[in-house]
């Protein structure tokens, strides 16, 4: 292999094009070379990038069904590299082709020198997360009653092209219907303007009759938007008049398509990190709400939900930082800005708070601890701002006990785990389950693994903590009855959040710290718990699966919150949800109480 020409290859396509060549002649050192004949399959369960060098590649899923074709520069493997996680995925080479290689180590090597590499490839991921249920269910799960709002900008074909003009420029649309006694007979569109009447030199007096397009195409308000893409693809049109039983109820554009799609996670998390001003961010942030009613509307599955939730407050935090430093000058030494709790963990709810803090290459006095005070308090007060509220329990960068150099973390942690306190045990749940937004993942690694050389060596700690994470159980009585609590409000129901998806992310900790897997996802954690048999594979998939289901029905809860203008809970009254729903429930809390009863045979019995 000539390391040249790979260079020469990345250089050419994003987001590789962005490095210099002395930083990509090492990189591609690192590539391997494969070529492929027509009709073979290639192998996708090693963790390395896949680059498309030449030929076409179709990929297909476990139902077999096409998703997608790579082509030279499309990249596949970066979701296994992101995330630990295989997909049971088919590729197929469907004409004579070159494929590069990049081993895992240089890949995240790369990502973690190079932010924007890291940027290109989340955002990759992020668009990704809709895929599968955009191939499954056509291009767009959205119907046309979605997005057009009943709205008719009309005029009589008796009427002159002028008037068209102005009604268009009055009215800010690009479009008109021709109606005649309540009657569509037409559509004039201001292409009609140009080419029919500016193109042929007609006078400003022509009547819109003898211009606009007759008979167009229509579609009906209930279709989904998908079929409304293709008939404007198979004609070559960019406007469709909407029909409900008959009647014009509006106009769909291509720009209204085009702006439906402008909530998808992809162009949000790229508009966040164009913004030059906290103003911006705020406005980004208010896109959030209907992103969410978007992402439910296409069925998105409430763990994707939250991992998209949770890249969109990263890439705010992010953002905030940036920010903060142009305003502050350079950090006056390395630091590591860390999130705990959900944010951590990537399943980020619509009701989430801030819990995050500062980890400092050097000890935080004189200078440094004033430009990292100003520092915390802009993002801080920034994500605020933003819609995430400042933590109740100031477990917040702007706390300056959660200000500290890497020895001040590490003695603390330290200590936590050799003085198992119910105070230290209570702050276990939330602070071991960390990780870094912004800066140097050098400096995390370091602290991370410290935690779990430490956890992995403390059989007390471990104890204690699983009998934290026993305190409280599912909501299930002898019977198999729901007990039902009250909130502040004295409304009755099950706590999702509390008494469901809180203890299974803690049982999951107790497990993952013992065995000293770094991932702080549950349910990444659950399945590498199974990968290692340190929990039996069934038992993993049955507490997977109550986990995917508390966090569906807490997700649905959310939105029905969301959409009626209340405030966002986790308390369900569970004759809020289906027969069918209820007994899943039941199931689900009984998976809860059978894996805490392993948890407490596993680690609390010989004490």
């Amino acid at each position: 292999m000539e390391v040249a020409d790979v260079t020469q290859f990345l250089a050419q396509i994003t987001p590789f094009n962005q490095l210099s060549n002395a930083v990509l002649a090492p990189l591609s050192a690192h590539i391997k070379v494969c070529y492929c004949q027509a009709q073979e399959k290639v192998s996708v369960q090693t963790e390395r990038l896949m680059i498309i060098r030449t030929g076409i590649f179709s990929l297909y899923s476990d139902q077999q069904q096409l998703l997608t074709k790579l082509q030279p520069g499309d990249f596949y493997g970066y979701q296994q590299l992101l995330t630990g996680l295989s997909d049971n995925d088919t590729l197929v080479c469907d004409e004579d082709g070159l494929l590069y290689y990049l081993d895992a180590e240089a890949f995240h090597r790369c990502r973690y020198q190079y932010k924007n590499i890291d940027i290109f490839f989340q955002r990759l991921f992020s668009r990704r997360l809709h895929q599968y249920q955009e191939r499954q269910q056509g291009r767009f799960t959205l119907k046309i009653s979605d997005i057009v709002q009943q709205r008719k900008v009309t005029i009589r074909p008796e009427q002159t092209v002028q008037d068209a003009a102005r009604q268009m420029s009055d009215s800010r649309v690009s479009s008109l219907l021709v109606e005649e006694q309540d009657k569509l007979v037409g559509i004039v569109t201001d292409r009609d303007l140009r080419h029919r009447v500016l193109a042929h030199a007609l006078t400003a007096s022509t009547q819109v009759g003898q211009i606009m397009t007759r008979q167009p195409h229509v579609i009906d308000r209930h279709a989904f938007l998908y079929e409304a893409v293709q008939q404007m693809s198979q004609y070559n049109i960019h406007h469709l008049p909407v029909m409900e039983q008959g009647v014009c109820y509006g106009m769909l554009s291509a720009t209204d398509i085009m702006r439906s799609q402008q909530d998808h996670p992809v162009y949000l998390i790229g508009e966040i990190h164009r913004q030059a001003s906290i103003d911006g961010l705020e406005r980004c942030s208010q896109q959030l709400p209907a992103l969410a009613i978007t992402l439910h509307k296409q069925q998105v599955p409430a763990h994707e939900a939250g991992h998209v939730i949770t890249t969109i407050t990263d890439a705010l935090t992010q953002r905030l930082i940036y920010l903060a430093q142009q305003q502050l000058g350079e950090a006056p030494c390395v630091f590591s800005w860390l999130a705990f709790g959900s944010q951590a963990r990537m399943d980020q709810s619509l009701n989430a708070d801030q819990d995050n803090a500062l980890l400092l290459e050097k000890e935080p006095s004189g200078a440094v601890a004033d430009y990292f005070s100003a520092l915390a308090d802009f993002v801080c007060q920034g994500l605020a701002r933003c819609g995430i509220p400042l933590c109740p329990g100031n477990i917040m960068a702007t706390n300056p006990e959660l200000r500290l150099s890497l020895k001040g973390w590490s003695g603390r942690f330290a200590r936590w785990i050799a003085t198992p306190t119910p105070e230290a045990l209570l702050k276990a749940s939330i602070f071991f389950d960390l990780r870094v937004i912004d800066g140097s993942k050098g400096l995390f690694n370091a602290l991370q693994q410290d935690i779990l050389q430490r956890t992995a060596e403390a059989p007390l700690f471990l104890y204690h903590l699983a009998q934290a994470a026993l305190q409280r159980t599912a909501p299930l009585g002898l019977f198999k009855n729901f007990i039902l609590e009250q909130d502040g409000k004295h409304k009755k129901g099950l706590d999702l959040k509390k008494r469901g998806i809180s203890l299974l992310t803690d049982l999951a900790r107790v497990y993952a710290l013992s065995a000293g897997i770094n991932d702080v996802n549950t349910r990444r954690r659950l399945q590498q718990l199974a990968a290692q048999g340190v929990i039996d594979s069934k038992d993993s998939q049955n507490i997977i699966d109550a986990f995917d289901l508390l966090a569906h029905l807490r997700w649905e809860k959310h939105l029905q919150d969301l959409q009626q203008g209340h405030d966002v809970t986790n308390l369900l009254d569970p004759m809020d949800v289906s027969g069918l729903a209820r007994h899943q429930l039941k199931d689900g809390f009984a998976v809860i109480n059978e894996a805490q009863s392993r948890l407490k045979h596993r680690f609390c019995r010989d004490m």
